[in-house]
């Protein structure tokens, strides 16, 4: 039996995505070859921080960002041989938000810290995910909500 040769036809570092500083982040990468495995390595393209990968040598791994900014991260593969192919993935790090939650009289008061304007005010009256509808949509970091007679939860999401 001969073996098949070993040929990388394409790399792709998944879609385009936000992320949080400090928070574990998926990538999605996909390496398309015929033969053997070829080496895949993430590595940081540019951006305003460090990165730090779950490990780097695999397609789908996470990595972490410890300064927010915009940051291209490349994934590659090569079989040593043909020429090696790349993919870039763009992502927008934030600060995460921090959240404060007060009661004023009939409402809520909410202020918040952290995040990329617009932030999105959101509602979901029970725990399961997929509920939550938009209550607000500001560019401020605070917001009153009005006491119901219902119970629920409130997020607070930011770009």
């Amino acid at each position: 039996m001969t073996a098949l040769p070993r040929c990388v036809t394409s790399a792709s570092a998944g879609p385009d995505q936000s992320a949080a500083c400090g928070s574990p982040t998926c990538l999605q990468g996909c390496v398309n070859f015929v033969g053997s495995p070829p080496a895949n390595l993430w590595r940081l393209y540019s951006g305003p921080g460090t990165v730090t990968f779950a490990d780097p040598s695999q397609t789908n791994t996470t990595a972490i960002f410890k300064t927010p900014g915009i940051y291209t991260l490349e994934l590659s593969a090569a079989d040593g041989v043909h020429a090696v192919s790349y993919d870039a993935v763009v992502i927008a790090v934030s600060q995460p938000i921090a959240l404060a939650v007060s009661r004023l009289g009939t409402n809520l008061n909410l202020a918040w810290a952290g995040g990329s304007p617009p932030y999105v005010v959101q509602w979901n009256g029970s725990a399961v995910a997929g509920l939550w509808e938009t209550f607000l949509t500001t560019n401020g970091q605070s917001a009153l909500v009005p006491l119901t007679a219902g119970s629920g939860f409130l997020r607070v999401q930011g770009q």
